[in-house]
């Protein structure tokens, strides 16, 4: 499972998902106050125990707007309501917001744990004033001997503690409408109980399930992130439970590339923890769409013009329709950089990337092809800390194509002027052409024509991708490269 894809996809339907998961949770109800509270009553099981784990389930007879906490303890000895007692000392001065239970249903797998090892669990109302209420409930278990297995489950299938959850069902459901919006792919889970949960989707061909408390964690980061970040923008204070789906749940990834995908179900617990539950669909397959009439009008035959007049003949073609260009000649070179289109601005964003892999130089030596941002400082910037935005082709408002900088109005953002190839081999970088156009006001992008002002191609190619050359190329000079 390719987890950079995950959290791409995840980035890019934040926005929607936020608005989604406010509005599948429920209305909201009052807590219990304490004040009265006598017919509060928990109830504690225990089963899938293993030498490493157990799973948990409680349940109340209260409103799903009920807290309470969970405990686990080696501690069997002390009597429960000291350890009450104690853990809600402990808890003093904490967010308890972030961290109580709200779930009427709730299932959490417990992992790692020791083996040989006596545990109990115990569960007690706790409002988000620090009030002990209702009645508490408590189970005690042991884990089994190191390498012994968990008890037979019916059709259930472990994965690194992670325990199929029945009560959801997720599939994929193309189009539809979520927020009020109209969206091309949605994925929905029924589900017939209250345990809290996110979506995702990954590639197919990567599905692994022994890493799915992997991307739980990742996306719990992912999610914790843009919350950050949005409370920051907004002036708000919505925390992780705000954003996770109970009962049924629909979520839009409109951002999807042509391919085979899995969709996942993943239960995240109230404080941000896997809680060992998920669910995954049937694979689905994605179409590529028949190209639009402005994702069109970008491919053919082009003449990069830097404003240091350097020139570039350069052939925009096809990757994925209305989604992706590929880029050939660039300093003259005959390899293709990926350019992600914009359908909604029409524009394509050049990143830094991996161009080429194990290309063999004149020398023998074998390296890659990067993709990288120059400066108006003249310095490179290297691949190191991701594929950052390095240049911008659009249309400018007397309809002429030009390619400007990335992060042009954000202010700590490095002022790149130039994007250019460079070899990648040893752990060192080496230039390949000085044939580089710069955008340090505007690269200008025509269609091409016979002019003695665009550098040849030093290497022949087609808008269908590399041809082989008689001639390798050779390594320029060695270049320093700093990290973004």
């Amino acid at each position: 499972m390719v987890m950079n894809f995950v959290k791409n996809i995840f980035r890019l339907a934040m926005v929607a998902f936020a608005a989604i998961a406010l509005s599948a949770c429920e209305s909201p109800e009052q807590p219990n106050n304490g004040d009265d509270n006598s017919d509060f009553v928990l109830s504690v099981d225990v089963d899938n125990i293993t030498a490493t784990s157990a799973k948990i389930k409680v349940s109340h007879n209260g409103k799903t707007a009920d807290s309470w906490y969970g405990l686990l303890t080696t501690d069997t000895s002390t009597r429960e309501d000291v350890l009450i007692d104690e853990a809600v000392t402990a808890l003093a001065g904490e967010e308890l917001g972030s961290l109580l239970i709200f779930n009427k249903n709730y299932t959490k797998i417990f992992s790692p744990l020791s083996p040989e090892t006596t545990y109990k669990y115990i569960a007690f109302g706790l409002t988000e004033d620090g009030v002990v209420y209702g009645e508490h409930s408590s189970v005690e278990f042991t884990t089994l001997s190191s390498g012994g297995a968990a008890p037979e489950d019916g059709e259930d299938e472990v994965y690194e503690n992670m325990l199929p959850n029945p009560a959801w069902s997720i599939a994929y459901t193309g189009a539809g409408t979520v927020n009020g919006n109209e969206c091309q792919h949605t994925v929905t889970v029924n589900s017939t109980d209250n345990n809290p949960y996110t979506i995702a989707i990954v590639y197919a061909s990567e599905y692994d399930p022994s890493k799915l408390r992997d991307l739980g964690e990742e996306l719990v980061s992912s999610m914790l992130e843009y919350l950050e970040a949005y409370n920051t923008a907004y002036g708000t204070s919505f925390v992780l439970n705000d954003m996770l789906f109970r009962g049924n749940g629909i979520d839009a990834f409109d951002d999807l590339y042509p391919g085979y995908y899995i969709a996942v179900a993943v239960g995240i617990t109230s404080k941000g923890e896997v809680s060992g539950l998920y669910a995954v669909s049937q694979t689905f397959h994605i179409e590529e769409q028949a190209p639009t009439t402005l994702y069109s009008s970008w491919l053919g035959d082009w003449i990069l013009k830097g404003d240091n007049n350097i020139s570039n003949n350069v052939v925009i073609g096809r990757n994925v329709a209305n989604r992706s260009i590929n880029l050939m000649g660039l300093q003259g070179l005959p390899f293709s950089i990926v350019g992600e289109y914009s359908a909604e601005r029409n524009d394509i964003v050049f990143a830094a990337q991996i161009a080429y892999q194990n290309y063999q130089f004149s020398d023998g030596s074998v390296g890659d092809i990067h993709l990288l941002g120059l400066n108006d400082e003249g310095n490179t910037y290297g691949l190191d800390n991701g594929n950052y935005g390095i240049a911008i082709a659009g249309v400018l408002e007397n309809g002429n194509r030009a390619i400007v900088r990335y992060g042009l109005r954000e202010p700590n953002y490095p002022k790149f002027v130039a994007m250019m190839l460079a070899a990648y081999v040893g752990g060192e970088y080496y230039t390949l052409s000085e044939d580089i156009p710069s955008f340090n006001g505007v690269a200008e992008l025509a269609p091409a024509s016979a002019t003695a002002s665009a550098t040849p191609l030093h290497i022949p190619f087609s808008k269908r991708g590399l041809t082989t050359s008689p001639t390798p190329l050779r390594l320029g000079k060695q270049i320093e490269v700093i990290n973004f």
